[in-house]
Protein backbone atom coordinates (compact mmCIF):
# COMPACT_ATOMS: atom_id res chain seq x y z
CA UNK A 1 0.00 0.00 0.00
CA UNK A 2 2.98 2.55 0.63
CA UNK A 3 4.27 1.80 -2.71
CA UNK A 4 0.39 2.74 -4.15
CA UNK A 5 0.32 5.48 -2.28
CA UNK A 6 3.89 6.70 -3.68
CA UNK A 7 2.98 6.20 -7.35
CA UNK A 8 -0.50 7.90 -6.86
CA UNK A 9 1.37 11.38 -5.08
CA UNK A 10 3.79 11.10 -7.87
CA UNK A 11 1.22 10.65 -10.97
CA UNK A 12 -0.86 13.73 -9.12
CA UNK A 13 2.04 15.68 -9.44
CA UNK A 14 2.97 14.66 -12.96
CA UNK A 15 -0.61 15.52 -13.73
CA UNK A 16 -0.92 18.91 -12.18
CA UNK A 17 2.69 19.94 -13.89
CA UNK A 18 1.51 18.82 -17.45
CA UNK A 19 -2.13 20.54 -16.85
CA UNK A 20 -0.65 23.53 -15.60
CA UNK A 21 1.81 24.19 -18.47
CA UNK A 22 -1.18 24.18 -21.35
CA UNK A 23 -3.89 26.09 -19.00
CA UNK A 24 -4.13 29.18 -17.35
CA UNK A 25 -3.27 28.89 -13.59
CA UNK A 26 -5.52 30.17 -10.55
CA UNK A 27 -3.50 29.97 -7.26
CA UNK A 28 -5.17 30.37 -3.88
CA UNK A 29 -5.55 30.02 0.04
CA UNK A 30 -8.03 28.85 2.30
CA UNK A 31 -8.37 28.03 5.80
CA UNK A 32 -11.30 26.56 7.72
CA UNK A 33 -12.28 24.23 10.82
CA UNK A 34 -13.43 20.99 10.93
CA UNK A 35 -15.33 18.39 12.76
CA UNK A 36 -12.79 15.92 12.75
CA UNK A 37 -13.86 12.47 14.25
CA UNK A 38 -12.73 8.92 14.23
CA UNK A 39 -15.37 6.29 13.50
CA UNK A 40 -15.66 2.86 14.11
CA UNK A 41 -18.54 -0.12 14.51
CA UNK A 42 -19.47 -1.26 18.13
CA UNK A 43 -21.72 -4.12 18.91
CA UNK A 44 -23.36 -3.75 15.10
CA UNK A 45 -23.56 -0.09 14.95
CA UNK A 46 -21.45 2.72 13.67
CA UNK A 47 -19.86 5.05 16.82
CA UNK A 48 -17.74 7.95 16.51
CA UNK A 49 -15.81 10.36 18.89
CA UNK A 50 -15.17 13.87 17.35
CA UNK A 51 -13.21 16.73 18.30
CA UNK A 52 -12.28 20.25 16.86
CA UNK A 53 -9.71 20.42 13.56
CA UNK A 54 -8.58 22.83 12.08
CA UNK A 55 -6.54 22.83 8.39
CA UNK A 56 -4.86 25.38 5.79
CA UNK A 57 -4.48 25.11 2.33
CA UNK A 58 -2.92 26.18 -0.76
CA UNK A 59 -4.72 24.76 -3.68
CA UNK A 60 -4.91 25.64 -8.05
CA UNK A 61 -7.91 26.34 -10.28
CA UNK A 62 -6.38 24.81 -13.38
CA UNK A 63 -9.37 25.06 -16.62
CA UNK A 64 -9.38 22.48 -19.10
CA UNK A 65 -12.69 21.89 -20.46
CA UNK A 66 -15.67 24.07 -20.74
CA UNK A 67 -17.01 24.44 -16.54
CA UNK A 68 -14.95 21.90 -15.64
CA UNK A 69 -11.89 22.32 -14.08
CA UNK A 70 -8.85 20.39 -12.25
CA UNK A 71 -8.90 21.76 -8.16
CA UNK A 72 -5.77 20.30 -6.29
CA UNK A 73 -4.66 21.31 -3.08
CA UNK A 74 -2.05 20.69 -0.35
CA UNK A 75 -3.45 21.10 3.06
CA UNK A 76 -1.95 20.94 6.75
CA UNK A 77 -4.18 19.50 8.61
CA UNK A 78 -4.80 18.98 12.96
CA UNK A 79 -7.43 16.08 13.16
CA UNK A 80 -7.88 13.11 15.41
CA UNK A 81 -10.83 12.30 18.18
CA UNK A 82 -11.94 8.99 20.03
CA UNK A 83 -12.10 5.33 19.77
CA UNK A 84 -13.21 2.41 21.98
CA UNK A 85 -11.40 -0.79 22.54
CA UNK A 86 -11.68 -3.63 24.58
CA UNK A 87 -8.72 -5.77 25.65
CA UNK A 88 -10.13 -8.26 28.20
CA UNK A 89 -13.42 -9.06 25.99
CA UNK A 90 -15.79 -7.23 28.23
CA UNK A 91 -14.11 -6.94 31.50
CA UNK A 92 -13.45 -3.24 30.84
CA UNK A 93 -13.21 -0.02 28.17
CA UNK A 94 -10.91 1.51 27.28
CA UNK A 95 -11.25 5.46 25.33
CA UNK A 96 -8.74 6.56 23.13
CA UNK A 97 -8.19 10.15 22.05
CA UNK A 98 -6.23 11.35 19.43
CA UNK A 99 -4.90 14.82 18.21
CA UNK A 100 -2.70 14.33 14.79
CA UNK A 101 -1.52 16.66 12.36
CA UNK A 102 -0.88 15.87 8.69
CA UNK A 103 -0.15 16.94 5.01
CA UNK A 104 -2.82 16.10 3.03
CA UNK A 105 -2.64 16.37 -1.16
CA UNK A 106 -5.85 16.06 -2.78
CA UNK A 107 -6.94 16.21 -6.17
CA UNK A 108 -9.92 16.94 -7.13
CA UNK A 109 -12.10 17.50 -10.69
CA UNK A 110 -14.61 20.47 -9.99
CA UNK A 111 -17.50 21.71 -12.22
CA UNK A 112 -18.10 25.38 -12.04
CA UNK A 113 -21.42 26.96 -12.43
CA UNK A 114 -21.68 30.44 -13.12
CA UNK A 115 -24.69 32.42 -11.10
CA UNK A 116 -24.59 36.24 -11.98
CA UNK A 117 -21.35 37.42 -10.00
CA UNK A 118 -21.47 33.86 -8.12
CA UNK A 119 -19.12 31.07 -8.87
CA UNK A 120 -20.26 28.16 -7.36
CA UNK A 121 -18.41 24.49 -8.02
CA UNK A 122 -19.13 21.14 -6.73
CA UNK A 123 -15.71 18.71 -6.54
CA UNK A 124 -14.52 15.55 -5.28
CA UNK A 125 -11.46 13.68 -6.04
CA UNK A 126 -9.00 11.26 -4.26
CA UNK A 127 -6.79 12.65 -1.35
CA UNK A 128 -3.95 10.75 0.69
CA UNK A 129 -3.06 11.85 4.25
CA UNK A 130 0.82 11.56 5.25
CA UNK A 131 1.09 11.65 8.68
CA UNK A 132 3.96 13.85 10.72
CA UNK A 133 2.99 13.54 14.76
CA UNK A 134 0.47 13.10 17.11
CA UNK A 135 -0.66 13.31 20.72
CA UNK A 136 -2.68 10.64 22.52
CA UNK A 137 -4.22 9.49 26.13
CA UNK A 138 -5.90 6.48 26.99
CA UNK A 139 -8.54 6.33 29.76
CA UNK A 140 -10.53 3.36 31.71
CA UNK A 141 -14.52 4.07 30.83
CA UNK A 142 -14.98 4.09 34.86
CA UNK A 143 -12.94 4.08 37.83
CA UNK A 144 -9.37 3.33 37.47
CA UNK A 145 -5.96 5.06 36.18
CA UNK A 146 -5.57 5.96 32.87
CA UNK A 147 -3.61 3.12 30.78
CA UNK A 148 -0.75 3.16 27.85
CA UNK A 149 -2.07 2.36 24.84
CA UNK A 150 -2.71 2.15 21.15
CA UNK A 151 0.00 5.20 21.34
CA UNK A 152 0.74 4.80 17.49
CA UNK A 153 -1.28 5.36 14.07
CA UNK A 154 -0.64 4.21 10.48
CA UNK A 155 1.68 7.08 9.14
CA UNK A 156 -0.53 7.34 6.07
CA UNK A 157 -3.87 6.93 4.66
CA UNK A 158 -6.05 7.34 1.53
CA UNK A 159 -9.14 8.74 1.43
CA UNK A 160 -12.26 10.02 -0.93
CA UNK A 161 -12.74 13.91 -0.65
CA UNK A 162 -15.89 16.02 -2.10
CA UNK A 163 -17.41 19.50 -1.37
CA UNK A 164 -19.25 22.72 -2.41
CA UNK A 165 -17.85 25.98 -3.09
CA UNK A 166 -19.25 29.66 -3.21
CA UNK A 167 -17.19 32.12 -4.66
CA UNK A 168 -18.00 36.10 -5.39
CA UNK A 169 -15.10 38.79 -5.90
CA UNK A 170 -12.48 36.07 -5.39
CA UNK A 171 -13.64 35.44 -2.19
CA UNK A 172 -14.90 31.74 -1.52
CA UNK A 173 -16.65 29.84 1.50
CA UNK A 174 -16.63 26.23 1.18
CA UNK A 175 -17.73 22.98 2.71
CA UNK A 176 -15.88 19.42 1.97
CA UNK A 177 -15.75 16.26 4.09
CA UNK A 178 -12.84 13.79 3.84
CA UNK A 179 -13.40 10.11 4.66
CA UNK A 180 -10.46 7.93 4.85
CA UNK A 181 -10.45 4.63 3.59
CA UNK A 182 -7.84 2.33 5.81
CA UNK A 183 -7.87 1.70 9.37
CA UNK A 184 -5.89 4.42 11.57
CA UNK A 185 -5.26 1.77 13.89
CA UNK A 186 -1.24 0.65 14.01
CA UNK A 187 -1.87 -2.78 16.07
CA UNK A 188 -5.25 -3.46 16.57
CA UNK A 189 -6.36 -7.25 17.90
CA UNK A 190 -8.32 -9.31 15.71
CA UNK A 191 -11.65 -9.14 17.21
CA UNK A 192 -11.25 -5.21 17.22
CA UNK A 193 -12.92 -3.22 14.69
CA UNK A 194 -11.24 -0.61 11.80
CA UNK A 195 -11.24 3.16 12.62
CA UNK A 196 -11.74 5.22 10.26
CA UNK A 197 -10.98 9.14 9.75
CA UNK A 198 -13.51 11.36 8.72
CA UNK A 199 -13.57 15.43 8.29
CA UNK A 200 -15.97 17.38 7.84
CA UNK A 201 -14.16 21.04 7.12
CA UNK A 202 -15.73 24.74 6.41
CA UNK A 203 -13.06 27.30 5.37
CA UNK A 204 -12.63 30.70 3.89
CA UNK A 205 -10.50 31.26 1.28
CA UNK A 206 -9.11 33.69 -1.51
CA UNK A 207 -8.05 32.81 -5.57
CA UNK A 208 -5.85 35.39 -7.06
CA UNK A 209 -7.89 35.15 -10.29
Amino acid sequence: MKGIGKTGWIIGLLTVLSVSVSAKVYWGARSGVARSSLVQKVDLAYWSGSCVGYSAAVLADIPFHGRFSFRPEVALVYQGGSFLSDPIDGLYMLRHKIGSYSLTPSFNLAFNIPISDVKMAVYGGPACDFHLWNNTSTKKIGEGPPLPTEKNLKPFDVGINAGISVEYKCVFFSINTLSGTLDRRSDKPENESPVYQNNLTFSLGYFFR
